[in-house]
């Protein structure tokens, strides 16, 4: 396993998904608030780093040359290879029905500003004009209901996802 660690870069998913456990701990023993947010969101950046490590696992598996590689990247980079990866078969299930498309939305909701409703009718001329500025204040962050067990079972699965996922990817 060291060597296949030290040619594939687990060590970095490894690393995010430490990272991930010890920002849910936080946010287990900080009061409800935005500390504790903070650290959820943290823990989240981590869980989502991780996923984005194992792509570059993926990728380093397969020979491809990718810096910022995603999941589509690797489909397509492979597919002019000819070659078929079990791996992105898999994560791209589980990315369109199952628990890595709800870390994919969530990612989505902390890591950009909401979009804003309708600040009411702007046809009326005498209206706009008579409008003082609007000061777009974004959503609170507890808005988006991502708790710290949400994170804790995505990072169990993604965890056990990728240790089987690895389990496949050895050389002969």
């Amino acid at each position: 396993m060291a060597g296949r660690v030290a040619r594939y870069q687990a060590d970095r998913t490894n690393q995010k998904m430490y990272f991930c456990r010890i920002y849910c701990q936080q946010a287990e023993q900080t009061q409800k608030g935005q500390l504790q947010e903070a650290h959820i969101e943290s823990a989240l950046m981590h869980l989502y780093g991780g996923y984005l490590a194992f792509l570059q696992e993926v990728a380093r598996y397969y020979n491809l040359t990718m810096p910022n590689p995603s999941l589509q990247s690797i489909s397509d980079a492979l597919e002019t290879k000819t070659q078929v990866s079990p791996e992105v078969m898999r994560l791209k299930q589980l990315l369109a029905n199952d628990y890595l498309g709800d870390i994919e939305k969530a990612w989505q909701q902390i890591i950009y500003k909401p979009v804003p409703q309708n600040l009411g009718n702007e046809s009326d001329e005498s209206n706009k004009n008579a409008k003082l500025p609007v000061i777009d204040v974004m959503a609170s962050p507890s808005s988006t209901h991502i708790s710290v067990d949400m994170i804790r079972q995505w990072r169990g699965d993604l965890v056990d996802t990728i240790d089987s996922l690895r389990e496949g990817m050895v050389e002969f």
